[in-house]
Order: structure tokens, then C-alpha cells, then sequence
């Protein structure tokens, strides 16, 4: 999702004739801390759904231009929105998997992130992402993400509200890969810089 805490860096999102419903069931737990919790229900089946989270031609379908995936305990998703990136540019967002289970389970932890990240290093170094999938039958599949270690204070708060917006925007994005195809990074790029030019 955005700095793929799943959470990547915030752009526009491609819009797509039929926006989801992300729906927002975040939470506090007993101790104080906050989980923030999104969910949506894509029309695909989770195994369509696992291999557009867990590889690089998935991911790049709807997330980023760029992403390169191994998938094992303690891999590794390296992704970035300039279109010309590659393995190992310093300006990569890169999210450990700390764990999965094949088709139903992803979790993750931000280890990188670029240069002017709208919040501190030592705060997203706290949370842990969990990505549930869930089959709903007739080919659909809710998919839900957990941000877990969520403190009190202004880094964390500042933290959770980009991911928030960011992460709900994905989700769309998510959702739309199965209605309408892959995103066209290339015309999205054009189309972003010729909006910038004309103003």
C-alpha cells in the first residue's frame, strides 16, 4: 500500500468505473495500540489475487512500474513509481516478508524507504503489515490489511493517516487490476506531467 506498509509513496490513483467499497475496520487493542485495518472485496479468486501481491508482473499489474518479489521468509518486495528503476536504486521502498502462507497469508516490514518520507524511520521501523486473504466463493476474495504497532504521538499519528489514504487507494487500485487490466504506467506518467506543465 503506500511505502507498502503494503505502502508505497502517494500518487494518484488510476479511477476505474466501478470504485470499490474499501471499508475501514480499524481498531484499538486492549494495551492502547492502534491497528489500522482496511479490507475490500476484489472479483478474482485468491490465487489470482496471491500472485498480483507476491509477484513481479502481479504487482506491477496495479501497484508500481516497477517491483522485483522474492517470496520466501525474509524476502524481499523492492518497488518504486519512476518508471525507469531497477534492482538496488537507493530510492527503492524495499518491505521485508517476515512471513507467509501460500495463497492466504503476507507479512510485512518496512526496511527502506526514500529520502523525504513524510514521517520518521523510527516510527514505521515499529509496524508490522499483515495481508489476510480470505475466499469468499464465486470467485471473489476479501482481501484484508493490518497495520499493527501503531503508538501514540505525532510521528505515529502523522504515520497513520498517510497510510489511511494511501492504503485505501491501493486497495482501489487492487480491485480495479481485476475489472479493467493492468495500470499503464507510461500514460499515467504522461498524463501526470502534462498536468504539471500546465499549470
Amino acid at each position: 500500500m503506500r511505502y507498502l506498509a503494503l505502502s508505497l509513496l502517494v500518487v494518484a490513483a488510476p479511477a476505474f468505473a466501478a470504485e470499490p467499497a474499501v471499508k475501514d475496520t480499524s481498531y484499538r487493542q486492549a494495551d492502547g495500540s492502534r491497528v489500522q485495518q482496511l479490507e475490500v472485496v476484489v472479483n478474482a479468486p485468491p490465487q489470482k489475487v496471491w500472485a498480483a501481491l507476491t509477484t513481479d508482473a502481479g504487482f506491477m499489474g496495479w501497484a508500481t512500474p516497477f517491483a522485483h518479489i522474492t517470496l520466501a521468509n525474509d524476502g524481499m518486495i523492492e518497488a518504486s513509481y519512476s518508471l525507469s528503476a531497477k534492482v538496488g536504486d537507493p530510492d527503492n521502498i524495499r518491505n521485508q516478508i517476515v512471513a507467509y502462507l501460500p495463497g492466504r497469508m503476507l507479512t510485512i516490514r518496512n526496511v527502506h524507504v526514500p529520502k523525504g518520507a513524510p514521517f520518521k524511520a523510527e516510527a514505521i521501523d515499529k509496524i508490522r503489515t499483515v495481508i489476510l486473504l480470505d475466499d469468499l466463493g464465486d470467485g471473489r476474495t476479501r482481501v484484508t490489511e493490518s497495520g499493527v504497532g501503531y503508538g501514540e504521538g505525532a510521528d505515529f499519528d502523522e504515520m497513520y493517516a498517510h497510510f489511511r489514504s494511501g492504503n485505501a487507494e491501493e486497495f482501489a487500485s487492487l480491485a480495479g487490476y481485476f475489472v479493467s487490466g493492468p495500470v499503464d504506467w507510461k500514460a499515467m506518467a504522461a498524463k501526470m506531467t502534462a498536468s504539471v506543465g500546465s499549470k
